[in-house]
């Protein structure tokens, strides 16, 4: 009985490969397209703009491509890999086509998660591994853009990304997606804020790397022990307005501390919403990380963090008013026809 609890406990082979795509996957969007590509051109929206609009578009087309999926992931990562030879001089068609990339491969990945310990354990190779390279500047990370895509690439031919879920659910609230919607925004605000902060930056400089890298695992650990717990959302309230306060008063130890501990926590609380859904509410909910991450640059460019400490409260209204029993419409469950694929 031993013997069977430790095989039906240790991943597979095609678990591990996913593992390894989905790591380096989400380590390149943070590495590169999150991080990478607006450093380079400046914040200049005017030049970066097409990267979220072919983002949008993928997702799009990703609801097209779901059904051949295990075809289409090997040569979408080959394209993206041949992108990034040069991604830092990419011209506006090339970061659009590369939001188009990461618009397709982000929601197929997110579908085939089938056990949530292997996302996080993924999540955790991504966070070491960004935080660890965070200081290498933006135009010098072209061959971490080449190396994580050709890994990438090799872990899709071995990942059976067209695996389909042994259970899906095809109704959503308007809280969920508006919740998510909202985490994500107010991590966005005070990540992009927090980068343009002289006195306040953390990611990047050496003294804070292994107190970020040490929280963030903390996190991912405490995350995935309370995933079942009926107040998380409560939890993610109180922590984000930690990771505010801790920015506000100026406080970067009690900040490299909490915010890392926080984006992990707030990634697993999700993910756990994700790993449940069918394709195309998964896919609707997706949408919902290229407009916070554009909204919150343009809070941080235009020097608005009052407006994200507002969004927090409207996010704690929302719980209160579920806390209260009040009936809202963002309780009415949105109903999306099933994918088979």
């Amino acid at each position: 009985m031993k013997h069977l609890h430790i095989r039906s406990w240790f991943p597979s082979g095609t678990d591990i490969a996913f593992l390894v795509l989905f790591a380096a996957e989400f380590t390149y969007y943070l590495l590169i397209l999150q991080t990478g590509v607006v450093a380079y051109h400046h914040s200049a929206l005017s030049e970066i703009w097409m990267m979220p609009a072919g983002g949008i578009a993928g997702i799009v087309l990703s609801v097209w491509a779901f059904p051949q999926r295990n075809r289409f992931m090997p040569w979408l990562l080959a394209l993206q890999l041949v992108l990034s030879a040069d991604y830092a001089h990419a011209g506006v068609m090339v970061l659009f086509v590369l939001g188009i990339l990461s618009g397709l491969t982000a929601p197929l990945l997110l579908y085939r998660m089938n056990t949530l310990a292997v996302a996080v354990t993924g999540l955790g190779l991504s966070y070491v591994t960004g935080t660890m390279l965070f200081h290498i500047e933006a135009a010098e990370r072209t061959w971490i853009a080449v190396l994580l895509s050709a890994v990438a690439l090799i872990a899709s031919l071995f990942a059976k990304s067209g695996q389909e879920r042994k259970s899906c659910e095809n109704n959503v609230t308007l809280y969920t997606m508006a919740t998510v919607f909202l985490w994500l925004l107010l991590d966005a605000a005070l990540f992009e804020t927090l980068s343009r902060d002289a006195l306040m930056h953390l990611w990047g400089e050496h003294e804070y790397v292994w107190t970020i890298i040490l929280f963030h695992l903390i996190g991912l650990v405490v995350a995935y022990r309370m995933r079942q717990w009926s107040h998380n959302d409560l939890a993610l309230v109180i922590l984000f307005v930690m990771a505010y306060a801790a920015y506000s008063s100026g406080d970067k130890t009690v900040l490299s501390v909490v915010y890392p501990f926080v984006i992990s926590y707030y990634n697993v609380a999700i993910l756990h919403k994700l790993i449940r859904m069918g394709y195309l509410p998964l896919a609707v909910v997706s949408l919902s990380l290229w407009g916070a991450s554009g909204l919150g640059l343009l809070i941080a460019l235009g020097h608005l963090f009052t407006a994200a400490w507002i969004l927090l409260g409207l996010l704690a209204l929302l719980l209160v008013l579920k806390y209260v029993q009040i009936r809202l419409p963002f309780g009415t469950a949105i109903h999306f026809t099933s994918m088979k694929g």
